[in-house]
């Protein structure tokens, strides 16, 4: 194997276990809340600004990553979100006081959200012939990394104490953290920044960018139905009669529904000039599901359940188009910070306003109307997003010549990256 072969297994496999660490700080916390709030008097305030704290931060450190990339490179950024990551999960495990924690938990979540961003652009960067493919291997290590510390925390915590439960995932980010400084170390920095500050795509020519908005509008509608859902499915089934651990069991599996999604989506997406198909039948799913959990939620909740599941096509695919619809590595990190910036941002209301409408209304029916009007920006964007242009030939004409879509040095040109467009 050469030194080129070698190299390749080498960032294939930083972006695999940057991809597992990028949900710990969020799902290690849940099972936990209950002993974090017995020994730091968390109180109901810190509670609260915990459970909706991940979207938001995700959401800033998303607008805030490309200026950071555009300073330090690609592989320092990586190395720098796991930094945080670590440290900030270290220091939570370890924190006297409510408000030390809730400041470790930002600082761990500033870091993954830089993640989140990060993997797009690496995967256009180091493997521009294989977008699908590495989209799907790291998307099923996203939800690798989400599983895994909700099942495995509570054992842990039970044998060593909740703060030996929470401190452990340290150690992972720690391991994800040490291949970025590897690789960075074999990178010039001065000829980074030269090309990366060249290659710039300003916030001001993304916002007027359908290219851009489309994205956000597909992620952002996604994301505020699966945060919805994982929010209140648990409660809409125990009221239609469901036992509270069959309802768990349930969410547990609409969870695991998002494993074939990354499989199946990104192949689909690099294969087809335009994939609006699929968001068509992920929106069929989302009415079908949506319908049965406000009509008949008793009797068939698995049915509803899994409809709901396989509906959240949206993620998958706009994390694979912002890869698709970008010319260089620098068009796709400011078009990921975009689109998950405000994406998620866009997120973040959605179990709230779920929630206002249960507790004004008293029933299920307007949060369920609620989600399936969400559905219209959704294909909105989708279509937008979908369609085979590139973000660079829809930015305003500018010294940084990106409109003209030619592609800068940081990345080979890919015209026809396994049949998509």
């Amino acid at each position: 194997m050469g030194a080129g072969s070698l190299r390749r297994v080498a960032v294939l496999a930083a972006i695999l276990l940057l991809a597992l660490n990028l949900r710990s700080a969020v799902t290690s916390l849940g099972p936990l809340l209950g002993d974090l709030d017995g020994q730091l008097h968390l109180g109901g305030v810190t509670l609260s600004l915990l459970a909706g704290l991940p979207p938001v931060l995700f959401g800033l450190a998303g607008l805030g990553t490309p200026a950071t990339v555009r300073r330090i490179g690609h592989e320092r950024a990586a190395a720098g979100a796991m930094a945080l990551a670590a440290v900030g999960l270290a220091a939570r495990a370890i924190a006297p006081g409510a408000w030390a924690f809730f400041a470790c938990q930002l600082v761990a979540l500033v870091g993954m959200g830089m993640g989140n961003v990060l993997l797009p652009p690496l995967v256009k960067r180091h493997f521009p012939h294989r977008l699908g493919v590495l989209t799907a291997l790291y998307g099923i290590g996203l939800q690798l990394g989400t599983a895994l510390p909700a099942l495995t925390v509570v054992p842990v915590a039970d044998r060593l104490g909740w703060r030996a439960g929470l401190g452990i995932w340290s150690g992972f980010a720690v391991v994800a953290m040490l291949p970025w400084l590897c690789l960075a170390g074999r990178t010039g920095a001065p000829r980074l920044e030269t090309e990366a500050r060249s290659a710039a795509v300003p916030l001001s020519a993304l916002l007027r960018s359908r290219v851009a908005w489309g994205g956000a509008a597909l992620l952002g509608t996604t994301s505020l139905n699966t945060y919805s859902v994982y929010a209140w499915l648990p409660t809409v089934l125990a009221e239609a009669g469901t036992s509270r651990a069959d309802a768990g069991s349930l969410l547990g599996l609409y969870a695991l529904m998002s494993i074939p999604l990354a499989l199946t989506v990104p192949w689909a997406a690099a294969r087809l000039r335009n994939p609006f198909v699929v968001s068509l039948f992920g929106v069929a799913c989302y009415l079908a599901g949506y319908g049965g959990l406000v009509l008949a939620p008793g009797r068939a909740p698995l049915l509803w359940t899994v409809l709901v599941g396989v509906a959240a096509t949206g993620f998958p695919l706009a994390l694979c188009l912002v890869a698709l619809r970008t010319v260089t590595s620098a068009g796709a990190v400011a078009l990921s910070g975009f689109v998950q910036g405000v994406g998620y941002l866009i997120a973040a209301t959605g179990p709230i306003v779920t929630g206002l409408l249960h507790g004004t209304t008293g029933g299920w029916t307007a949060p369920f109307v609620f989600l399936a009007l969400t559905l219209l920006p959704m294909m909105a964007g989708s279509a937008t997003f979908c369609r085979p242009t590139m973000l660079e030939a829809t930015l305003p004409e500018g010294p940084e010549g990106l409109a003209s879509g030619r592609p800068h040095t940081d990345v080979p040109t890919a015209p026809e990256m396994e049949g998509g467009r």
